[in-house]
């Protein structure tokens, strides 16, 4: 696991602990808007830059690999085919 992999788990992170934050699961509106909805949805929107982000740093290192002439391969290239077996 890379370290780069964590980037996403923030905004998980924050989605799953949102009912036990005591500032977000009260009464009280932010935005004219119920408390729990608006961090929900301002967390949910923040999963596609960190998704970004770590796409782009695993290209950005896949490139390098490339460009050194590094030979170990980082993803699982096994193929499965139709009838379950591996080609």
């Amino acid at each position: 696991m890379r370290p780069y992999h964590l980037i996403p788990a923030v905004p998980a992170l924050a989605l799953a602990v949102m009912p036990f934050l005591p500032f977000v699961n009260t009464d009280g509106l932010w935005f004219g808007l119920p408390r729990m909805l608006v961090w929900g949805a301002a967390w949910c929107v923040m999963c596609t830059p960190a998704l970004l982000l770590t796409e782009r740093q695993m290209a950005r290192e896949t490139a390098e690999s490339t460009e050194t002439g590094d030979t170990t391969d980082t993803t699982d290239t096994t193929t499965i085919a139709a009838g379950g077996t591996d080609k």
